[in-house]
């Protein structure tokens, strides 16, 4: 049997596994939750930098894939880094997320605010603007019809 686990930190990863879960009919779990560890699992964590939150919390041989969440895609340190850093040798996926404020850290907030003046001295493009705009004042990039890949994938397997 498949299971879903996740670690979320605003609720993006915890949506999407959920979703996930749901649509595969696959049981789902925070990392923080008790579950079988024998069984195979499609994890869902969001990038702090190129690590995977809550990724080290399972048991890396009993993953069938992984699916991040973040704002950006690709991230600025590269798909590379972070399969590096993070010891990945099953199949990735990637979903934009979104940031909650109220549910950030002073100094995440504050991270935040360093991220977005280097972003509008380097100047915003389209794209750049809505990451900025997510950064200062909360916003979603969420995209259900992102995780048909995914779908596919697990339903082979």
């Amino acid at each position: 049997m498949t299971i879903v686990v996740y670690s979320s930190h605003t609720g993006s990863s915890k949506k999407y596994a959920e979703l996930f879960a749901e649509k595969m009919g696959y049981p789902c779990y925070s990392v923080k939750d008790p579950y079988d560890p024998e069984e195979m699992i499609v994890f869902f964590g969001w990038l702090k930098g190129p690590k995977i939150s809550g990724l080290s919390s399972v048991n890396k041989q009993k993953l069938l894939a992984i699916a991040t969440v973040s704002l950006t895609d690709p991230p600025a340190f590269g798909w590379n880094k972070v399969k590096d850093v993070n010891g990945i040798m099953c199949p990735t996926y990637h979903f934009l997320g979104w940031i909650d404020r109220k549910k950030l850290y002073p100094h995440e907030k504050l991270l935040f605010y360093v991220l977005c003046a280097f972003m509008k001295l380097k100047g915003l493009d389209d794209n750049g603007k809505k990451v900025f705009d997510a950064m200062m004042q909360g916003g979603s990039f969420f995209d259900e019809g992102s995780m048909e890949q995914l779908e596919r994938f697990c339903s082979n397997h």
